[in-house]
């Protein structure tokens, strides 16, 4: 019975996340960058843009972005933006500050866009419970055309490129 109940809660708190599918229109969301910018996708449209979610005390995450970042070059194009989001800093529940951006793109050699994702960063993509690290790939128009917990840096890629040309 208790499984069960909790089952019924669990659907019914996916659902009540109105998560952005693939091939459905993104939001308009804003982050602040490590440039003290604002960076919104309403105004990224006519680009590709890769969202790459993750937390610096993620080992996975430490991972996927050290190799997005070696590899960037393979897939770096003037329409096309990728941008880094930190949910939280080096530690479980501290926050994603602008220390912690720094280091993260320094430790990294970030060659993109690296910004803050405060607030459960992902969830307007991924149902409850999500896990890190997270890809979105939106088109032009910015609607999702990928999107992976786990994924690789080969799939974001094919992804990509797909869109690109």
């Amino acid at each position: 019975m208790r499984a069960s109940l909790f089952g019924v809660l669990l659907l019914i708190a996916q659902n009540l996340y109105g998560v952005v599918e693939i091939g459905e229109k993104a939001p308009s969301l804003c982050w602040k960058a490590l440039s003290n910018q604002e960076i919104c996708l309403d105004k990224l449209e006519d680009r590709v843009v890769v969202l790459v979610y993750s937390t610096g005390w993620c080992p996975g995450c430490q991972d996927e972005i050290s190799e997005l970042s070696q590899r960037y070059s393979e897939i770096k194009h003037p329409k096309l933006s990728v941008i880094s989001l930190s949910a939280e800093g080096a530690k479980h529940g501290q926050a994603a500050d602008e220390e912690f951006l720094k280091s993260w793109k320094e430790k990294y050699q970030i060659p993109f866009e690296v910004a803050t994702s405060p607030n459960n960063a992902g969830k307007d993509f991924f149902k409850p419970p999500y896990y890190i690290p997270a890809v979105v790939v939106l088109d032009r128009n910015s609607v999702v055309r990928f999107k992976k917990v786990d994924a690789s840096v080969d799939e974001i890629f094919q992804a990509v490129r797909a869109l690109l040309n």
